[in-house]
């Protein structure tokens, strides 16, 4: 299949619609339009004024510098927006900080104030492109109004722009709420190639992290482990991912067409989750490396380190892993349920690790909740894996993998030439070691999706041996 232009969300869309088995459900995405362009500020301001007509907008963003060939840019949006309508400015967080991570609480604070506006507009990147997301999706849930949502992404570093899904942090824990696609997307090139180098890595490596989720995903679904499975998601993004693959240097080096590839395959990332609501075509055990690592940064006294950076070193060690672990499972380990005493033992392994993160016991509630949740799907797939010790043994199983999955070395060499991090001492925010083991031990814990790290760690592989050598294997 040839690239798909995000832009033209009709071919999207019949793109999704074909590549469907019979019968299964795709969601189409319902969205205005999507502009990529090298000077894009002229249509944002266009769109904007069309949205609102007469009625006052409300413009949200975050104090994250963000400049445009040395010009600040949303200063650039607010005097040129300012002779077209009237709108009501905000930044995020309300005092402040050195960095934004927004929770489902600050979501619903800004609903309040989204209510009151027919369009509300979101200058920033994935943090507060998710939080106006869902503040939007809650507030016309209340109303029972349209509001529609201009998202302008300010840095092409994560998937999130084109979700319909918004990750933020609940009872200390990374989660997603469902919400509702953006009207619009407007993406300016030039500050997308002027945004901080670290971040369009990121962003390269948060799309790469399907080379490995997907096999996640199979996994998921062989072992029973997840009901739902598709192509689909492959289709739209393999072709675009491959291209990106093979222009990494450029990305790096800021050259405007290799951001515009970036910008596509992170467009299109976020419908691949999109078209069938599900976060798993792109987000495996190296997203739950990355949640593991911010939710233990106040514990540890870190900084959280860029999300997508996490992920470039999750995703090496998710490769590694498949590489090294795959012949050497105890498949009569993976035929054995958790027992109540088993349970027993995880539980007290999550309140050790979480407890300290949050002494009031919601963290570790949270993640003892998600976790039994998986483990009682586990425990009802008896018959499928029972099947999977059958398709191990005779190794459809790996090929069916492998035809999604890509290898170790292209990974590697693909994030080099990015200049993503790939270890985590390369990350972004001083990141030791110690506490990249503990995520690699422990990270299979802090969500119900099931992923390579549960299947290591349910079938006995992932000891504390074998976590030290993947991650020394970067070294």
């Amino acid at each position: 299949m040839d690239r798909l232009n995000p832009e033209n969300l009709l071919e999207v869309n019949d793109a999704a619609r074909v590549g469907a088995a019979a019968g299964e459900d795709i969601c189409p995405i319902e969205m205005d339009e999507i502009v990529i362009a090298p000077d894009a500020i002229d249509a944002l301001i266009e769109i904007i004024a069309r949205y609102a007509g007469s009625e006052r907008v409300l413009l949200v963003t975050d104090r994250t510098p963000i400049f445009r060939k040395g010009v600040e840019l949303r200063s650039v949006i607010r005097d040129r927006l300012a002779r077209r309508v009237e709108f009501d400015y905000i930044e995020l967080p309300p005092a402040p900080a050195d960095e934004y991570h927004p929770t489902l609480e600050d979501a619903l604070r800004l609903a309040e104030r989204v209510k009151a506006f027919t369009t509300v507009v979101s200058v920033g990147a994935g943090s507060i492109t998710d939080v106006v997301k869902h503040a939007r999706s809650v507030a016309e849930s209340h109303t029972k109004q349209m509001i529609r949502f201009v998202c302008v992404p300010t840095a092409a570093s994560v998937t999130a722009y084109t979700s319909a899904i918004a990750v933020l942090t609940h009872a200390g824990c990374k989660r997603n709420f469902q919400s509702r696609l953006p009207e619009a997307v407007v993406c300016d090139l030039q500050t997308l190639a002027d945004a901080p180098k670290a971040m369009t890595a990121a962003g390269f490596a948060d799309v790469l992290a399907r080379s490995v989720a997907y096999g996640d995903w199979v996994l998921a679904h062989e072992l029973g482990m997840d009901d739902k499975f598709s192509l689909v998601p492959n289709r739209l993004l393999e072709p675009t991912e491959r291209a990106m693959l093979a222009s990494a240097d450029a990305i790096a080096c800021g050259d405007l067409d290799a951001v515009r590839l970036l910008t596509e395959g992170l467009l299109l990332a976020g419908m691949c989750m999109s078209v069938i609501n599900h976060t798993a075509p792109i987000s495996g055990w190296e997203h739950v490396i990355s949640h593991f690592l911010d939710m233990t940064a106040a514990r540890d006294g870190r900084r959280m380190a860029l999300h997508g950076g996490q992920v470039a070193v999750g995703t090496l060690i998710a490769a590694r892993a498949y590489e090294q672990s795959w012949d050497a499972l105890d498949i009569a380990a993976i035929q054995r349920n958790i027992i109540e005493r088993d349970a027993a033992a995880y539980h007290k392994t999550i309140a050790g690790i979480f407890d300290e993160c949050d002494p009031s016991g919601r963290m570790t509630a949270e993640v003892i909740s998600e976790f039994d949740v998986k483990v009682l799907h586990w425990n009802a797939s008896t018959s499928e894996r029972a099947q999977f010790a059958e398709t191990h043994k005779d190794g459809t199983l790996m090929d069916r993998i492998n035809t999604v999955n890509r290898p170790l070395d292209v990974i590697d060499d693909a994030l080099r030439r990015a200049g993503a991090p790939r270890r985590f001492c390369e990350l972004d925010q001083q990141t030791p070691d110690v506490a990249g083991l503990a995520a690699i031990r422990h990270g299979y814990v802090v969500r119900s999706r099931f992923t390579l790290g549960d299947l290591l760690q349910f079938s006995g592989w992932l000891t504390e041996s074998r976590a030290e050598a993947l991650l020394s294997a970067a070294g």
